[in-house]
C-alpha cells in the first residue's frame, strides 16, 4: 500500500519572514505553513535579485514535492512560480501572489514583461492576487481582465515595535527631514522645496544624487537597522510619488508611523487609506505645496509631536502584521 505524501504549503519570503503575519495566517488558513527565504531586498544588487527571481522559483517547484499550496511574498516569486507550474504540468499547485504591483514599461521590452505578467496571472494556478487598495483592485483588473477576479485588497500591515531599534520619542527629533524609497519616487520636487526652506533633507536611496543643492544629503547604503535610526531621528518623513495609480510608500509611511513621525505625501489612491489628512499626515497634491507643509511642520515641534502619536496610535489598531496574515488567509478558507 502507497503512503501518500504530506501536503506541504509553502511561504516563498525575499525578507526575514514576519512570525506574526504566519501566525494569522494560519489561524485564519487552519493549516501549518513552511517558510522558505532567498533574500531580494533593496540592500541585495539588482543582478543578484533578478537572478533569485528567475531561479529561486525554479528551484523550489523542482526539488520540494508535495507541495498544494505555495503564497509568495515577493511578487515575482509568485510570477514565475505560476509559470513554472504550467511548463512543468504541476496543476495541483495552487499559487497565492502578494505584493503586486504594475507598471506598464515602454517598447519590445515591456510589450514582453506584459505578456509575462499575463500569461502568470491567467494561469488556473494562480488563486489570488493580494494588492494593498481597493483602487488597486480595480486598476489591475482593467489592465488583466482575464484575471479581473483574482485580485483581492487588503491592508499592509507591519510589526509595531522593532526589537533591534527602540520607537522613538515626539520631544527626540533633529532638524532634518527624511525620504526614503526607489519605487514611483519624484524626488526633484522635495529636494527643491527644501532648499528653498532651508531645511535639511535626508534621502535613503542609491539612485539619487544630492549634486547642485547644499541642503539635500543622499545616504546610499542606508537600509534595515540604518533607516530605522534615520527615522527615529527626522522631524518628519517625506514620500514623494510620482503617479497617483501606481502603489507605492505605503511600507515607509508605516515605519513612519512605528517611529511616531508626521507624515507629508504627495496625493496617491493606493496610500489614502494609511492615513488621515491633517491627523497623521499632510497631503500635497501639487508640487508647490511641498515647501508650505515642510515649513509648517520644521516651525511646530508640538504639531510634530501630536501627529507622530496619532500615526503610531492608528498603526497599531488597524495595521498589524498579524490582521494582514488574517485576511489572506481568510481568501484562502474560502477556497
Amino acid at each position: 500500500m502507497t503512503v501518500p505524501e504530506p501536503m506541504t504549503h509553502l511561504i516563498l519570503y525575499d525578507c526575514p519572514p514576519e512570525a506574526e503575519f504566519i501566525r494569522g495566517l494560519t489561524e485564519a488558513s487552519g493549516v501549518q505553513w513552511e517558510v522558505l527565504y532567498a533574500d531580494g531586498r533593496a540592500s541585495v544588487p539588482k543582478p543578484v535579485r533578478l537572478f533569485r527571481y528567475i531561479l529561486f522559483p525554479l528551484l523550489t517547484l523542482l526539488k520540494k514535492r508535495g507541495i498544494s499550496r505555495l503564497l509568495a511574498w515577493q511578487q515575482f516569486y509568485g510570477i514565475f512560480s505560476a509559470i513554472y507550474a504550467s511548463l512543468l504540468r504541476k496543476k495541483e499547485i495552487k499559487i497565492d501572489i502578494m505584493t503586486f504591483i504594475y507598471k506598464p514599461r515602454r517598447g519590445v521590452s515591456g510589450r514582453i514583461f506584459r505578456k509575462l505578467i499575463e500569461k502568470a496571472l491567467s494561469s488556473p494556478v494562480v488563486q489570488n492576487v493580494f494588492v494593498y487598495s481597493s483602487h488597486e483592485a480595480g486598476l489591475y483588473a482593467s489592465i488583466f481582465p482575464e484575471a479581473a477576479s483574482k485580485f483581492r485588497p487588503v491592508t499592509l500591515g507591519i510589526d509595531p515595535r522593532r526589537d533591534d531599534t527602540p520607537l522613538a520619542s515626539g520631544e527626540r527629533t533633529s532638524p532634518y527631514l527624511f525620504s526614503a524609497g526607489r519605487s514611483n519616487r519624484n524626488y526633484e520636487p522635495l529636494k527643491r522645496a527644501a532648499e528653498a526652506a532651508g531645511i535639511q533633507l535626508r534621502i535613503a536611496c542609491p539612485e539619487e544624487s544630492d549634486s547642485g543643492f547644499a541642503h539635500v544629503k543622499v545616504l546610499h547604503d542606508c537600509f534595515d537597522a540604518d533607516l530605522e535610526r534615520e527615522l527615529n531621528g527626522c522631524f518628519a518623513v517625506a514620500i514623494p510619488l510620482k503617479d497617483k495609480d501606481i502603489s507605492s510608500g505605503q511600507l515607509v509611511a508605516l515605519q513612519a508611523m512605528r517611529a511616531a513621525k508626521p507624515l507629508i505625501v504627495s496625493y496617491n489612491h493606493a496610500l489614502m487609506p494609511y492615513i488621515r489628512e491633517g491627523e497623521n499626515a499632510f497631503v500635497c497634491r501639487d508640487d508647490s505645496e511641498w515647501e508650505c507643509k515642510i515649513r509648517q511642520l520644521a516651525a511646530n515641534p508640538e504639531l510634530c509631536r501630536r501627529m507622530g502619536k496619532e500615526g503610531n496610535r492608528m498603526l497599531r489598531s488597524q495595521f498589524s502584521l498579524r490582521a494582514l496574515g488574517a485576511n489572506v488567509g481568510s481568501y484562502m478558507k474560502m477556497q
